[in-house]
């Protein structure tokens, strides 16, 4: 009798069998495919025939035939590759259901344990390989695995080949189980560069002297997509046409270096929502894979289905993520996060605003791209109007860094659309009536407790408080687009539009004010600030200012950005900027922060203050100052810590909890929440309706029983009325020191 891997009904109820030797084979065909791609093919092959080994005995095949308790069946693969002595492929297999082990130490892990020593014990104890019948397929005969020196290194491939594994495993059973589901049938990237060069092709005549400005920045895109792989940056300012420029050098380099797709990665989901509707635009909607966690699969229309397969591995062309899902999924252990990896390799990857790296894992980020650069076949794009100063921590690890736009310095000249003023310290209600004389002004602080404080005085001192408006993160998502939505429109109608924000609206959020007010903070986040001031360049530089001050009255601001601030000053003051003069002159004093010069100051002082704190969890030290221990028969392996790094690591702090705040269209899902049925689309639903707080904030509202738990960190607002349509969600209590971004 053969051994089964896996059995489902037929359309007439008959029982239709997969059998182990037609799944190993069928998966170690696809994991060998997907392992070429780092010319790790010998690998792939074994760990798809060796991966589930285990199915080959009497005990599974009664779980799988008759129902019973579950059966280990990865640790006879994984017993059989550490035979072979191919430790990486022996990690793989045994985590390729729960998750990539800590290695631990075979000489005090004890059998049993969670790790892959304790694994190794507990098979070798229990004689899980001779417990195994014969599966029917033959083992490739494999030289031993050369050994990395560099732990780092050999956990970056042994995740790749835990990718492969994984997505070639869960295809091969899909496609058994469920028929073909439509996957792929995607556009080639030729296609994808012949629709661009149809797009812009219209450009190419261009009339005004900024629409030749930015026809010259897409050209230099285009011309210099056919240079080698390898880092680039992209500096350009607001307004230069970055979003379509960095596509057509991905699509133009990819194309000519035959690479497998353009990966485009962006700190916010809202400028992930515009980025993907500029991209679908050009390339296809089918083509284009938005993958973050508020995107609704259930109302994309008919690629709805075909885009929520591709989120599991990334096998679209284009594919539009965040910050967190790339560089945790590269750090991860678990077989969800990790089944995409495969798909990187090759790939062109485009950081946009790329200043927003978070500067607590910048080592851990800049290290995790030079690897996918040198050794995975990627070409990495730092794109922004504020670069980063990165360019000595690739230099480290032997990535020279190469600028794709015309001279850079000359760009911020010519797009020049704003002047800077530093007006020194300002009290509230000075502000408010600076403010409030002004039909069209945007004021953005450091803390949603100062936002209130000024909405507050601004609208007391408007005749009938119509036209001021209050946006930050104490407002949910859905009733933060609808605020924009009627911003936008009083701004072009030319009436009386004041706002009063937190930095939310700074990095993608498409408004245009004549006028702009910025507290003090890094410099990355005043430039960007400015972005929102003149973006469509229809007033006079010397008309359109961007006034920075610095709040009279104290407000609690996290330390992170009070040190931005101190930096930021420093910057200021080798500027020449007279600071102390700033409060005597009511139009303060010139302070021209959105030079290159001073962006890249700002920069440079604040990795060296940090330089302690780049990797401030360790995950790197975790993977490189680790010790090596004999595994079996001599073979000497890294003890690397896979779930430790992948726990340590994350992009976003722990600490905040989501509110949610009920509302009529989101009514049935909050019932299928409360009654613990919600299903992923209803998530995402009810998710648009949610405030973050920290844990603090939540135990005062908690006490006075305004929220209840509904299920983890998720709660929802009891107390209606705590919930304003014009500002959002009092958190008075907590005192405003909350930034969520």
């Amino acid at each position: 009798m053969p051994y089964y891997a896996h059995i489902r009904q037929g359309e007439n109820g008959q029982t239709i069998y997969q059998t182990v030797a037609e799944h190993l084979t069928g998966t170690a065909a696809l994991c060998r495919e997907f392992a070429a791609d780092f010319g790790a093919e010998a690998d792939g092959d074994l760990m798809g025939l060796a991966h589930d080994l285990g199915k080959c005995t009497d005990a599974f095949q009664k779980r799988l035939l008759e129902g019973g308790p579950v059966v280990d069946h990865t640790t006879a693969g994984m017993l059989t590759c550490i035979k072979m002595k191919r430790p990486s492929a022996a990690a793989c297999v045994a985590g390729h259901h729960g998750g990539l082990l800590d290695v631990g130490n075979l000489r005090t892990d004890r059998a049993g344990e969670a790790t892959l020593s304790g694994r190794f014990k507990k098979g070798v104890e229990g004689h899980y390989l001779e417990r195994c019948g014969e599966s029917g397929v033959t083992l490739p005969t494999l030289l031993p695995e050369t050994p990395e020196r560099d732990p780092l290194k050999a956990s970056f491939r042994t995740r790749m080949l835990y990718s492969c594994l994984v997505d070639a495993d869960f295809l091969d059973t899909e496609r058994f189980m469920d028929g073909e589901r439509g996957r792929g049938g995607y556009d080639d990237l030729p296609t994808l560069l012949r629709r661009l060069k149809e797009y812009i092709a219209p450009w190419q005549e261009p009339k005004t002297a900024l629409n030749k400005l930015r026809c010259k920045i897409l050209n230099s895109c285009l011309d210099t997509g056919s240079k080698p792989k390898g880092i680039y940056t992209l500096t350009v300012p607001t307004g230069g046409g970055k979003t379509v420029a960095s596509l057509a050098f991905a699509l133009r380099h990819a194309v000519a270096h035959g690479m497998k797709r353009v990966i485009y990665v962006v700190p916010y989901t809202s400028i992930i929502e515009q980025n993907a509707e500029v991209f679908r635009k050009v390339v296809g909607a089918n083509n284009v894979l938005e993958h973050h966690g508020n995107f609704d699969f259930d109302n994309a229309g008919e690629d709805g289905g075909l885009l929520r397969l591709a989120t599991e591995n990334w096998d679209a062309p284009v594919v539009v993520t965040t910050n967190v899902q790339l560089f945790e999924s590269l750090y991860a252990s678990k077989t969800s996060r990790c089944r995409k990896l495969h798909n990187i390799t090759n790939s062109v990857i485009v950081l946009d605003e790329a200043q927003m790296l978070p500067a607590k894992q910048l080592l851990p980020c800049v290290r995790a791209l030079a690897e996918l650069v040198h050794r995975y076949g990627c070409t990495v794009v730092l794109c922004t109007a504020t670069q980063p100063s990165l360019d000595k921590m690739f230099g480290l690890y032997g990535c020279p860094v190469r600028e794709i736009a015309p001279e850079p310095q000359a760009l911020y000249e010519r797009l020049r659309r704003t002047e800077y003023r530093f007006i020194g310290k300002i009290e509230d209600a000075v502000l408010a009536d600076r403010l409030s004389s002004r039909e069209q002004v945007l004021c953005v602080v450091n803390s949603r407790s100062q936002a209130k404080s000024l909405y507050d005085l601004v609208q007391a001192s408007s005749d009938d408080g119509d036209g001021v408006f209050h946006l930050s993160t104490l407002m949910h998502s859905v009733h933060r687009e609808k605020a924009l939505a009627e911003i936008r429109l009083r701004l072009v109608r030319g009436e009386t539009c004041r706002v009063i924000a937190t930095s939310l609206i700074e990095a993608g959020v498409d408004v245009d004010f004549p006028i702009v007010y910025r507290a003090l903070a890094g410099v990355d986040s005043m430039v960007q600030c400015a972005g929102r001031c003149n973006r469509e360049g229809r007033h006079p530089v010397y008309e359109s200012v961007v006034y920075l001050f610095e709040p009279g009255t104290g407000y609690g601001v996290p330390n992170d950005i009070s040190q931005k601030c101190a930096i930021a000053r420093s910057v200021m003051l080798e500027m020449g900027v007279d600071i102390r003069a700033a409060e005597a002159v009511e139009e303060g004093v010139a302070c021209d922060i959105g030079s290159l010069g001073a962006i890249a100051s700002y920069f440079e002082q604040l990795h060296d203050i940090r330089r302690d704190r780049l990797d401030a969890e360790g995950v790197l030290e975790d993977l490189t100052e680790i010790g090596r221990a004999e595994f079996h028969e001599g073979k000497s392996v890294p003890l690397i810590p896979f779930k430790h790094a992948a726990d340590r690591f994350r992009m976003i702090e722990d600490g905040s909890c989501s509110i949610i705040v009920p509302d009529t269209a989101i009514a049935q899902q909050l019932h299928e929440l409360r009654v613990g049925v919600a299903s992923r689309g209803s998530m995402r639903r009810v998710a648009r309706y949610s405030v973050s707080l920290y844990d603090n904030d939540v135990k005062a509202l908690q006490s006075t029983g305004a929220i209840r738990l509904l299920d983890g960190d998720t709660y929802e607002l009891v107390d209606t009325g705590l919930y304003s349509e014009e500002t959002g969600l009092d958190a008075s209590q907590a005192g405003g020191k909350g930034l969520f971004l």
